[in-house]
């Protein structure tokens, strides 16, 4: 078996800790939007 040299694609998720609950928040990257704040505003809730 020959091993690929393409590159890996960048994944296209983000996840986050919410401290308060515990529960994991999985965020799907745009590259528009500023993903912490967008966290933040999520355990904000």
């Amino acid at each position: 078996m020959k091993p690929s040299n393409k590159p890996l694609k960048s994944n296209p998720f983000n996840s986050y800790r919410d401290p308060i609950t515990g529960k994991w928040i999985v965020i799907k990257a745009d590259g528009s939007s500023n993903q912490a704040l967008a966290a933040e505003q999520l355990t904000a809730q």
